[in-house]
């Protein structure tokens, strides 16, 4: 027998309560089905996963926003890995079977296009490096009946249909008979005996000793006696690579079950008095206020990252100062000490470390831009325009002069790179008239660099050009008074300084904007609590019709009756969420697990839909909508 590591399991609990189709019954018990499991498996004594890796998809509308989850949930599971499944279940005219959703047709021929493919889930189980797989199907086939989910007849055993090697595969009934959901009961029959087992583990009656541990083969035992005594269904097991030893409830004062020993040895036993108490609930946070320190430690993590690229741009920025003092210093330097290199080699050298550094910092602008910031993105692209653009103008514009000089005349060599000014400077007029796009940035913004790289490569090249009068070239004097590598020292020495200033502000922006902006949540079983700077607001969870978490976003959707003139209108509605972005979790100093447990224990069936955090908004801050903004002081703001 043995016990996951929570911390190495995953679970995915999967339930449709409502249903778009007339032809499918809502199955309102499926809701607290999917939040009870949800309540069980992350907390004491059951304990099977961490509270921030179990993941519930609940009256998903289309199978497209499940199966890339249903593939990474089950990909992350190192121990345990457990799907659930409480709804309708169809079949197609191949005999193939289909989980429904809440947009679901259940014709069969549009099952493959509305509902989840039970191979989906079986494919990606057979794939995961889980230990230990445990799939509980609380579903039947067709039925419409108003007590039942639904049944058909065929001729394998759901249960036979859905093996996996290595798991332990647990369904409500076999093929051609009805899972049964009570009307008006809090649990479908089924998952209804489960959880109660998960409560309060075997009575002794059923010759389960007192005290033993509960493991998947006692749950089995205990479901098949209980279930066909009440006049329900007889549930159906499949058990491979003896996953049926799993514990899923420690006996009263057992010692935590021991790992896979190699044969011969016997696990060392730590001291009673050592062993941490398996059924003492963990403490249940109640209120959660965000810190109004302007430099708290909480604030430091979450600009972690923007503090780290402006220490970097300090960096660089000490970079070219160094730069340019050198150019002041190496002529005095080397003139006055004999046997030193000639300060024309000093200078080359910096000529090319300015461009070389300039072109590095450029290079990370994509990065920058993938990673959220644009707007540092585009500073690196106009250093990048400068450094080189000045070099293809001043060549673009003599190659134009040799041709356009011997047409017009020897003075005319002047109209080319003035021509070349006023065409640049009336791009970044006009460039400047230019509508603003969505987040309000000029669309050219690549304007004003290129005019610089313009104005600088034309006048150079007028410098450089062969003497209309005494016809000599001027490109030795260029190179020797290293003028390209004083326009890229001092481009870059601008541009980092630019650069410095704005993620200078972001930093300071962003800690402001965390700390002045006060929120505290307080749970309660009658209700939730949400307290800003000019609002102090309850609303009953009887009001909800669910609260969840959409990847750090804490969102609380109304129920339909509720009065429109009654909802918070110090948060904005986002339409892409389905309900009001309250609080961004990462903003509290707790654990998303101590957050996700309090919720858990006070909201009960209203909190479903727990989503974990894409890499894009684990890493950017939160926008009034609930969706990641580019600068901490763009988050939503309470009044």
């Amino acid at each position: 027998m043995s016990r996951p590591d929570p911390t190495r399991s995953t679970a995915l609990l999967i339930g449709t309560a409502t249903h778009s189709q007339q032809a499918l019954d809502d199955l309102p018990a499926v809701r607290a089905n999917v939040t009870e499991l949800a309540r069980l498996v992350t907390t004491g004594p059951v304990d099977l996963v961490a509270v921030d890796r179990c993941t519930q998809l609940l009256d998903l509308s289309h199978p497209g926003e499940a199966g890339v989850t249903i593939a990474e949930r089950c990909g992350e599971a190192e121990d345990l890995l457990l799907v659930y499944y409480a709804g309708h279940g169809l079949l197609d005219d191949n005999g193939e079977l289909f989980l429904a959703l809440s947009g679901t047709n259940p014709r069969p021929d549009w099952l493959k296009y509305t509902a989840i493919p039970f191979s989906w889930i079986r494919d990606a189980m057979r794939d995961s490096p889980a230990r230990t797989r445990v799939l509980i199907l609380d579903c039947c086939f067709a039925g419409r009946a108003l007590n039942t989910m639904s049944a058909a007849d065929v001729e394998n055993g759901l249960a036979d249909r859905s093996e996996i090697q290595g798991t332990f595969t647990l369904t409500a009934t076999s093929d051609n008979v009805a899972a049964i959901a009570p009307v008006g009961a809090e649990h479908t029959a089924f998952t209804g005996e489960l959880l109660s087992l998960l409560r309060h583990g075997p009575p002794v009656r059923d010759g389960h000793p007192d005290g033993e541990d509960l493991t998947l083969s006692a749950v089995y035992r205990h479901l098949a006696v209980t279930l066909p005594s009440q006049g329900l269904p007889r549930p159906r097991q499949r058990n491979t690579d003896l996953a049926a030893d799993l514990v899923l409830r420690p006996g009263p004062g057992a010692p935590p079950a021991a790992e896979d020993q190699p044969s011969g040895e016997t696990p060392a036993v730590a001291p009673a008095s050592n062993l941490p108490a398996l059924t003492v609930a963990r403490p249940v946070l109640d209120t959660l206020r965000r810190p109004q320190r302007l430099f708290h430690p909480l604030h430091r993590e979450l600009l972690r990252v923007q503090r780290r690229r402006l220490a970097v741009s300090v960096g660089i920025a000490a970079l070219y100062t160094v730069f340019l003092l050198a150019r002041l210093v190496v002529p005095e330097v080397t003139s006055s000490r004999g046997g030193w290199p000639g300060p024309g080699v000093f200078l080359t050298i910096l000529d090319i470390a300015a461009a070389a550094v300039g072109t590095a910092l450029a290079l990370t602008a994509a990065r920058d831009a993938r990673e959220g910031f644009p707007g540092d993105a585009r500073i690196k692209w106009g250093l990048a325009i400068v450094i080189w653009g000045v070099v293809a103008v001043l060549l673009m514009v003599t190659v134009a002069m040799r041709v356009v000089v011997p047409l017009l005349g020897d003075y005319s060599h002047f109209v080319v790179p003035f021509g070349s000014c006023v065409f640049a400077l009336a791009l970044w007029w006009f460039g400047g008239q230019k509508p603003r796009d969505e987040s309000g940035v000029l669309r050219m913004w690549w304007r004003t660099p290129f005019v610089v790289a313009v104005v600088f490569g034309a006048m150079t090249a007028l410098y450089a050009t062969p003497d209309p009068v005494l016809g000599e070239t001027r490109f030795i004097s260029l190179l020797e008074s290293h003028a390209l590598g004083e326009v890229w020292t001092l481009a870059g020495f601008l541009t980092i300084g630019f650069l410095l200033v704005v993620q200078f502000q972001d930093v300071l922006t962003g800690h402001l904007a965390l700390s002045k902006r006060p929120l505290v949540v307080s749970l309660s079983k009658q209700g939730i609590g949400i307290q800003t700077r000019a609002h102090n607001r309850f609303i009953a969870w009887h009001h909800l019709d669910r609260i969840f978490v959409a990847g750090n976003v804490l969102v609380i959707a109304f129920k339909r009756d509720y009065p429109e003139v009654e909802k918070p209108r110090e948060f904005t509605y986002s339409a892409e969420l389905g309900g009001f972005p309250v609080a961004d979790l990462r903003h509290f100093p707790h654990s998303r697990a101590e957050i996700l447990h309090a919720l858990s224990h006070f909201a009960g069936g209203t909190l479903h839909g727990v989503t974990p955090p894409g890499p894009e908004e684990d890493r950017l801050p939160t926008r009034p909508d609930g969706r990641p903004a580019l600068r901490y002081s763009d988050r939503w703001s309470t009044q």
